[in-house]
């Protein structure tokens, strides 16, 4: 927005209605607070550009630039209808205009997660739902409330006038500045500020946590240790674009992380931290002293246990470099691929490579993919979806060993059933663990499984460090009386995100409990069909399903005794988001709601 923030790491939020813009940036506040020190100043600026509709300079980027304002007429005040959505074109922009107990607010028409039409998703107060990965944006601000979307939209100002009521918009009419983007600046290191934030981990926790402290204002160091030789980079396109080199994955450029003084330092693992001495000590022997430590180093492929994985040609997909390889060896009509694990990621990576190996085998232990996420129906139909396409399955059996020929590669999977199959090329797809070894001889608190727990703001049991991502076991739920909340991990991308800006937040004095902020929404994408889901139903007794399942359309409530826990959708939009819409409200919805119609409790949103 503009801000040099190098003095103070403390923030002061806007107020609600004040439009400021600088380059391709709009004015944010409300979920997202942020320093204001310059913001007024600029705002003023701002009214007066919009008022004389002449040609100006905002300053306080790193470069001014003239900008030139136009306004547009849309509509007249009374086509608009309360709570709905509408699109104008204005020049060579879409605008996207919503009504609210009266008053119009302008935005910017598509997500900034993947472009996805904003009015064919929903709005509830104050929100506007994107359909397709359930990212979230406040309506008067353009500020982000749910990820995956990594930029707010741009608020426009919205005038009507008094005379003609006739709804205009106030734009920006550079052709170079045609983006429905609207980057927040990040603030600098300040030689005043001798705090130092280190984040172990550059996934999409430990960007999202680096982001946002420069973003909020922070101005001490900010310095991110990774095992990748590669800036953060969009993990949930591996296995669906396995041909994409990591520099075109990558969330941000190299400029944009330099501008906002954070700091890499690759290829670099911890081999432990001391949290009394408040440092960490690196695989290379170096020792990182730090005032607040975040730990987002995420997840790592299950290894598949059985003899023979010393053979090559095995592979396990956590980089960029690994799905390279992958497709490298596989796009090839005479090589055989053996998938190992019905996993998101294993039947992803079939659904990519089968038109491209001479043939690509999943093995399961289950009876059928994806059992106990959708159920079993809903299961059976993607796995005939795969068979469609050529992807052959054998399900209730392991492998039991590898074998290889003289030169050391892969020829045969042989099976705890009795059966050998042919492979070039093994890929497991057994899920991951969480990558924590490191943290066994320190103090801070391991589960039995390996994850960290953590409180509703992201906080271990040690002052000032904090565990983020898939490594996270957190509260989801808030703590009812007479009952403990029970801590869950989810390794979604949308929640890792979310993660490391609460753990960012907490650091800046600024944060809500977690439980209070976001909904579990997570997608896959298979043969052009993407499945969304919302919420979190580990345990489910009944699944209620609506739609037409073989024809690939339908909505399914996962249901616990008489709750609905979770909605899983295809080619059924906007239902998803609209029970994350539901979730945010802090409302339940019953199975009784959706036993004879999956929609008619979507009336209940707008209630107050």
């Amino acid at each position: 927005m503009g801000i040099n923030c190098t003095k103070s790491p403390k923030v002061k939020p806007q107020h609600q209605n004040q439009q400021v813009e600088s380059g391709t940036s709009a004015a944010h506040s409300g979920s997202l607070s942020r320093r204001a020190s310059d913001s007024d100043r600029m705002a003023t600026d701002k009214e007066k550009d919009v008022k004389e509709n002449s040609k100006s300079t905002l300053g306080g980027g790193e470069d001014d630039e003239e900008i030139s304002l136009k306004e547009y007429r849309l509509c007249q005040s009374e086509d608009l209808q309360e709570n709905e959505m509408k699109v104008f074109e204005a020049g060579e922009k879409q605008v996207l205009v919503v009504k609210e107990n009266g008053k119009v607010y302008a935005m910017g028409a598509k997500c900034t997660h993947f472009g996805a039409p904003l009015n064919s998703g929903i709005f509830c107060k104050g929100k506007i739902y994107c359909p397709w990965h359930g990212a979230c944006f406040n309506s008067k601000t353009g500020d982000i409330e749910e990820f995956p979307a990594l930029d707010p939209i741009p608020v426009y100002p919205v005038n009507i006038d008094p005379t003609t009521n006739e709804v205009k918009v106030t734009l920006r009419n550079n052709s170079h500045l045609s983006s429905q983007n609207a980057t927040k600046t990040l603030c600098k290191a300040s030689e005043d500020n001798s705090e130092i934030v280190v984040i172990i981990g550059s996934g999409a926790a430990g960007h999202s946590c680096a982001e946002t402290l420069r973003q909020e204002g922070f101005s001490g160091r900010v310095i991110i240790v990774t095992k990748d030789e590669s800036l953060p980079y969009d993990r949930t396109k591996l296995s669906k674009a396995m041909n994409l080199e990591a520099n075109k994955l990558s969330l941000r450029s190299n400029e944009y992380y330099s501008k906002g003084d954070i700091e890499f330092v690759y290829k670099v693992g911890v081999q432990g931290v001391d949290v009394e001495a408040k440092s960490v000590l690196l695989s290379n022997g170096d020792i990182l002293k730090y005032s607040y430590l975040v730990i987002a180093t995420g997840g790592r492929p299950r290894p598949i246990p059985c003899p023979g994985t010393h053979l090559a040609n095995i592979f396990l997909l956590r980089t960029p470099k690994d799905a390279n390889q992958i497709h490298a060896f596989a796009n090839n009509k005479e090589v055989h691929v053996v998938i190992v694990g019905t996993s998101f990621i294993g039947m992803e990576v079939a659904a990519y490579l089968v038109d491209k190996a001479a043939s690509v085998t999943v093995v399961g232990r289950s009876s059928t993919p994806f059992v106990h996420v959708f159920g079993p129906l809903i299961g059976k139909r993607l796995q005939q979806l795969h068979e469609e396409k050529g992807v052959k399955f054998i399900m209730d059996t392991e492998v039991g060993e590898l074998l290889g020929n003289e030169d050391g590669n892969l020829t045969e999977v042989c099976l705890t059933s009795g059966r050998v199959l042919k492979a070039d090329i093994l890929v497991a797809g057994l899920g991951v663990l969480p990558s924590t070894d490191f943290l066994r001889d320190s103090e801070i608190i391991l589960d039995s499984r390996g994850f960290v727990p953590v409180d509703e703001r992201m906080r271990t049991n040690c002052s000032d460090v904090y565990a983020v991502g898939d490594i996270a076991s957190f509260p989801l739920r808030a703590k009812e009386e007479c009952d403990a909340r029970k801590l869950v991990n989810i390794g979604h991308w949308q929640m890792a995100l979310h993660h490391g800006r609460t753990a960012a937040l907490t650091i800046l004095g600024l944060s809500q409990p977690i439980n209070e902020t976001t909904v579990p929404f997570f997608w896959s994408s298979m043969f052009g069909k993407s499945v969304r889901y919302c919420g979190y139903a580990p345990d489910f007794d009944d699944v209620i399903v609506h739609g037409d399942i073989d024809n690939l359309k339908f909505a399914a409530f996962l249901c616990e005794k008489e709750t609905v826990l979770a909605v899983v959708t295809m080619n059924y939009d906007p239902l998803a988001i609209q029970f994350a819409a539901l979730l945010r409200q802090q409302k339940i919805l019953l199975k009784l709601d959706v036993i004879n119609d999956p929609q008619s409790w979507t009336t209940i949103l707008q209630e107050t």
